[in-house]
């Protein structure tokens, strides 16, 4: 019998990106950037390749490299509709998101707002290498082993020259191109454990308990709790119906001046970590989590034997932070049931912002307190339905911790900054990291940065139908 036409009112996973619906398994990664030249050309490109990217119903361990994902600017986009009288760019300008058309995280109108200055600051992005608007195509590629990516990058660049693109080169990358891998045992360079936390994608809309709607990654399904543009039925709908934003970010860690500030600070923890946990006590105040992945709201003195990956959580019954403080990088981005404050409270009626996040590691680990003058970092990729809402909300409140109402009570304020992401340059921010405890004062650290944003863009990730129409 034949398959059953797809239900319109519900996201088919055949026609999404195999990298909003999971984590590759391939160990290595990279990420071409290029400029279009000739639209007709470009399409030729990715026509080749367009058997590489795998579908959304797909098991992710039975692919095979090389992985390939594409993803575009709106300039990039609106060079390969151009012939397209559908689909027209002063159209597209009404129907999408404003922050994906024109207020890009480059602009100086809302660069500052996210935090985006100083080391962190669109001019020093790339390298200095590479204009953000040259940035029209992303070729996100996972590889099976390091030859494959010798090979296959290769294949990739003398195709993409064939076909008019010219390449964003990165020579701070010994590929010329954002490359890295899947970090052993999933530990990143601060020596946590990655991938803990993975949004449980409420794909039939069933509203089931633990699930996120998938309004929250998916473009196309509008309704009154997730207002996704296009709100409009219509051409540009239909175009961006099961594409969502991919926001790509290059994030350098200074691993160094982290491993100093736990050694400088590991004396707060006396009396109140287990003997021998002081260091990844505060390592733990800082994320919300110890380095293994276990949550500190369960765990506050030390970790549990084995790592606790259970996800369902809350803070409900820890409102001052004894346990997990408010500022812990985990409060900020992902505050499950922490009280918004009424104004954000009618923005997110379904909830604080959630995201797919995929990413991988780049540069050699350091174990030690001295910086070696290498660059190590993660390249982190966004993926959500509103970038205004979600992407740029989520990193103004890094900077400033103003959303939620437990901000305003001492010894917290609203001036705060998220624990590990704030850029502690941003004008009337504190650097004050308190650590309440159930009796007597708080502790307090000093927070530094810990890292800086070396290159930022904004993509659109788009459906295999609208890649269709692209080729």
């Amino acid at each position: 019998m034949p398959a059953p036409d797809p239900d319109p009112t519900k996201p088919d996973r055949r026609n999404v990106q195999g990298l909003v619906a999971y984590r590759y398994e391939q160990p290595r990664y990279a990420v071409l950037l290029f400029s279009i030249a000739d639209a007709g050309l470009a399409r030729g490109f990715l026509r080749s390749w367009l058997p590489r990217v795998p579908r959304g119903d797909q098991d992710p361990k039975s692919l095979t490299g090389p992985v390939l994902n594409f993803a575009f600017s709106w300039t990039g986009l609106s060079k390969l509709l151009a012939a397209d009288p559908a689909l027209d760019a002063a159209s597209g300008r009404r129907e999408l998101d404003w922050a994906f058309t024109d207020q890009t995280p480059d602009q100086a109108a809302v660069s500052s707002q996210l935090g985006f200055i100083e080391n962190s600051a669109p001019a020093n992005w790339w390298g200095k290498h590479v204009a953000p608007a040259d940035i029209h195509l992303a070729v996100y590629m996972a590889f099976d082993d390091d030859d494959q990516a010798t090979r296959s990058l290769a294949e990739i660049r003398t195709s993409a020259a064939l076909s008019g693109l010219a390449e964003c080169k990165l020579p701070e990358f010994g590929q010329g191109a954002l490359s890295g891998y899947r970090p052993e045992g999933g530990f990143l360079h601060f020596g946590y454990r990655d991938g803990v936390t993975s949004p449980a994608i409420d794909w039939d809309d069933s509203k089931q308990s633990g699930t996120v709607d998938f309004r929250e990654f998916l473009m196309g399904y509008p309704n009154d709790d997730y207002p996704v543009a296009p709100q409009n039925p219509g051409a540009w709908r239909d175009f961006a119906r099961d594409g969502s934003f991919a926001c790509l970010a290059w994030i350098s860690q200074d691993v160094a001046a982290f491993n100093r500030f736990l050694d400088a600070n590991a004396p707060l923890a006396t009396r109140h970590a287990a003997p021998g946990f002081e260091r990844d006590w505060v390592a733990a105040k800082l994320l919300g989590r110890w380095p293994d992945g276990s949550p500190l709201i369960r765990h506050p003195e030390r970790p549990p034997d084995r790592p606790d990956f259970d996800d369902a959580f809350g803070y409900g019954d820890d409102k001052a932070g004894l346990r997990c403080p408010l500022s812990s990088h985990i409060r900020v981005v992902n505050l499950r049931d922490q009280e918004l404050t009424f104004v954000n409270q009618r923005r997110f009626p379904g909830g604080p912002p959630r995201f797919v996040r995929r990413g991988f590691s780049y540069g050699p680990k350091l174990t030690g307190s001295v910086d070696d003058g290498i660059d190590r970092g993660v390249i982190g990729t966004f993926i959500c339905a509103r970038v205004n809402e979600q992407f740029y909300s989520v990193l103004r409140w890094i900077q400033k911790t103003d959303f939620a109402e437990g901000y305003f009570n001492l010894p917290y304020a609203g001036s705060m900054q998220d624990a590990l992401f704030g850029n502690r340059k941003k004008p009337g921010s504190s650097a004050r990291f308190p650590i309440p405890f159930e009796s007597g004062e708080p502790a307090r650290a000093d927070l530094v940065d810990f890292i800086t944003y070396k290159g930022v863009a904004v993509l659109f990730l788009p459906s295999f139908t609208a890649l269709a129409r692209l080729t």
